[in-house]
């Protein structure tokens, strides 16, 4: 009876040290980068007003900060604990420090020759991509606001996939494992990350666009209330995420306008092995 009655208490010892290494060998919290564009965020249907100088610029500014912050009880909600959100608008300077959730960090500026400087920083240490503000690519009509980088671009394919700036981003990061999992834009922002990363990638809806300058907004504040509830429940779901990737070479299709008029039209073909190499040829295009 004895010698039961040790081997019983033996057992649970030995389940309670493996359950105890289990734990700590699992990492603690999620580190997830919040990528922020302008043009995608609601109330927003012109380029003008995004940029310092118009009347409605620090409104605005507001109203982006605000969906940041979503993303950010979202992403806490589903247990992160590093949250990075890099401001990657235009002169970087559309999220307000101020406002910005405690517990996020926040990057600014531009580092010269970072052709990912949208997503700099991110690595294998990432856990998850999440985009707010985004938007469609280049030669959409009906997406608002829609450009891929620069207005001078007319099309980027990458091994023959139609890019947008969350494409050319994730594709960046799938170079270290890190998914995609969120995507907040109009409706056509959506349907296009949805056929880009597949279904799984979770999306808000912002707006839905009457052409390029012009949408039905949805309420600032009940987009706000989504964005929380898509982003936690993306990071719970986060083996179902997508990683975007290519097999190598890599070929780089551009077509960029280099004046204003049709006959400026440049057609560039570019490939190469290293991802990085594309992503500077893209950029010194433009």
């Amino acid at each position: 009876m004895k010698k039961l009655l040790f081997i019983s208490l033996l057992a649970i010892f030995a389940a309670s040290c493996s359950s105890s290494t289990d734990r700590t060998s699992k990492k603690d919290g999620l580190k997830v980068m919040i990528q922020v564009d302008f043009e995608g965020v609601a109330g927003v249907v012109t380029f003008d007003e995004i940029y310092p100088g118009h009347v409605h610029f620090q409104r605005n500014c507001d109203l982006l900060t605000n969906e940041v912050n979503a993303a950010i009880e979202g992403a806490l909600a589903a247990g992160a604990t590093e949250i990075i959100v890099r401001d990657g608008h235009s002169a970087n300077i559309s999220v307000d420090p101020v406002r910005l959730n405690s517990k996020a960090k926040l990057i600014r500026g531009r580092r010269p020759n970072t052709p990912e400087t949208m997503v700099i920083g991110i690595d294998s240490t990432y856990d998850a991509l999440l985009f707010i503000g985004a938007h469609a690519r280049a030669g959409i009509t009906e997406g608002v606001l829609s450009h891929t980088m620069s207005l001078k671009v007319v099309d980027l394919t990458i091994n023959g996939v139609p890019i947008s700036e969350p494409a050319f981003n994730s594709l960046y990061a799938g170079q270290f494992g890190v998914p995609v999992v969120f995507v907040a834009g109009d409706s056509e922002t959506s349907r296009e990350a949805k056929e880009t990363f597949g279904e799984n990638v979770v999306t808000t809806i912002t707006k839905e666009p009457i052409g390029r300058t012009c949408a039905v907004n949805y309420s600032p504040e009940s987009v706000c209330r989504q964005i929380k509830k898509d982003v936690e429940n993306a990071l719970r779901n986060l083996d179902k995420a997508p990683v975007f990737k290519m097999d190598k070479p890599y070929r780089m299709e551009l077509k960029v306008m280099k004046g204003s008029t049709p006959d400026t039209l440049q057609v560039i073909s570019y490939q190469s092995d290293t991802l990085m190499s594309v992503m500077k040829r893209f950029w010194q295009t433009l």
